[in-house]
């Protein structure tokens, strides 16, 4: 050309690329809970979030790729209130049973998102292997062991603690997702009998 511009669409702004990827991965939530992730297809996707597949593919390379972003959405919710509430003033003690009884109450009380995230079909250990090894969402939990190590008046010399308290919170949200007929007792009785153990471990 001429004057040596350029002709097509301007390159996008970086917000309006986010927010189109958060209205796919919102679509994409919503038709994975309804009929679950093995059975929509990147074309299906596309369709429903009116898209072309090549466009589709611009935000996202695979469907993995979605779903990991669902994933780290609810992840960085929880967190942050996790966050909020081990700033807030009160007693380590407090503290600590307050952010363990959100972390179960988040997934016990949203419990499309507990299967979307820890029971989705169609996704195999490779999936969470590098969603472990690439998110920032797992130095998120050093959260549980600042409580654990305020509220133990010092620090573990082991990770065992902290492994114990995050299989047992995932343990109970588990159980109270999946075997939800059965009266476990609420979580925070569960709580009750289990904190004492990991804190005095």
């Amino acid at each position: 050309m001429k004057d040596g511009t350029r002709r097509g669409r301007p390159p996008r702004a970086e917000a309006d690329i986010e927010r189109e990827r958060a209205r796919i991965a919102d679509i994409a939530g919503a038709l994975f809970q309804r009929e679950g992730v093995e059975a929509i297809s990147m074309r299906r996707l596309a369709k429903e979030a009116g898209v072309t597949p090549k466009t589709l593919y611009a935000y996202f390379a695979a469907k993995r790729d979605i779903l990991q972003h669902i994933w780290a959405a609810f992840f960085v919710e929880l967190f942050d209130e996790i966050d909020q509430i081990a700033a807030s003033p009160q007693s380590p003690e407090t503290r600590f049973r307050r952010a363990c009884l959100r972390y179960v109450s988040y997934w016990v009380e949203q419990p499309d998102r507990y299967r979307m995230v820890f029971m989705s079909d169609g996704v195999n250990q490779s999936d969470v292997s590098v969603f472990v090894e690439a998110s920032p969402i797992v130095a998120r939990y050093a959260a549980f062991d600042q409580l654990l190590t305020d509220t133990r008046g010092a620090a573990a010399s082991t990770t065992t603690p902290l492994n114990a308290l995050i299989c047992a919170l995932n343990g109970i949200a588990h159980n109270k997702v999946t075997i939800s007929d059965y009266d476990w007792g609420t979580p925070e009785a569960l709580l009750d009998a289990l904190l004492p153990g990991i804190v005095g471990a």
